[in-house]
């Protein structure tokens, strides 16, 4: 599938149903389990809980552990994800060649790549509507990215699954609005098309491919369970990241010796 597709030029994102392979969620899903075991143990170990709920499921676990502390759920997993079970999502062909034709050969996972727990009911995980280049530092320049979104579990509207406002990027960067969590689009801007906005409901392996000028939210969490995602994005490596990170070399001609070789050289490195 050639990344500069009609519907990504004209809408702003496109879906690739089953695009990462049974082993390869596998494994991301059980550095998941690993990650929310680590957490169990710790909040054992400080005494905010008794039960460790650890015959509970994978989209239920997280949320049982927090059921008594919501407030300090964690709403990101970050400097958490240098395992060796996350790279093949981070690495995938597929993706590394879509961005590749996007971008260019110098391919840099930006500083930003995440696991998200969204719980049921937590105000904290309710993104608001937002692009991503409004929290890129450096004011209205835009950097040049390709962004990526995928689900654990199957995303749909009653666990908080993402909308978007299909041909919004095409607005360039619009004002936005600190609110109590998030940066909010304004009013004037997101209240005329607000209504245009569609549901993106997807399944474990189906890969979500997105302009960071496009509007998008996540809807509410009305479910009993977690709904598990990852988002990841790829930049244009000659352009700096206006931020004191600087992300990770997956491809380059110019530095072909700091790329990330594998998953066992990713699990080495640590979030920079």
């Amino acid at each position: 599938m050639s990344f500069l597709s009609e519907d990504f030029a004209r809408d702003g994102y496109f879906v690739v149903r089953g695009l990462f392979e049974p082993d390869c969620l596998a494994a991301a899903r059980r550095e998941c389990e690993a990650l929310v075991e680590e957490t169990a143990v710790r909040l054992k170990a400080d005494g905010k809980v008794s039960d460790i709920s650890g015959g509970a499921s994978f989209a239920e676990r997280m949320a049982l552990l927090y059921r008594e502390i919501p407030e300090e759920s964690p709403t990101t997993f970050r400097q958490e994800l240098h395992r060796e079970g996350f790279f093949g999502l981070f690495a995938h062909p597929r993706l590394l060649e879509m961005a590749e034709a996007h971008l260019g050969p110098e391919l840099r996972l930006y500083p930003n790549y995440s696991v998200r727990p969204k719980l049921p009911g937590n105000r904290r995980t309710e993104v608001l509507w937002h692009q991503d280049a409004g929290y890129t530092e450096g004011g209205s320049q835009v950097l040049k990215m390709m962004n990526v979104w995928t689900p654990l579990v199957p995303a749909r509207v009653e666990n908080g699954c993402m909308q978007f406002v299909p041909g919004s990027h095409c607005q360039g960067l619009v004002p936005h609005e600190k609110e109590t969590y998030y940066l909010k689009i304004s009013d004037a801007v997101i209240g005329p098309v607000e209504g245009g906005a569609v549901n993106i409901e997807v399944d474990p392996g189906d890969v979500v491919v997105f302009s960071n000028l496009l509007f998008h939210r996540g809807l509410p969490n009305r479910s009993a369970q977690v709904r598990w995602s990852m988002d990841f994005r790829y930049q244009d490596a000659t352009q700096p990241t206006l931020r004191l990170t600087q992300g990770h070399l997956l491809r380059s001609r110019l530095r072909p010796e700091g790329v990330v070789r594998d998953a066992a050289h990713w699990a080495q490195l640590r979030f920079q």
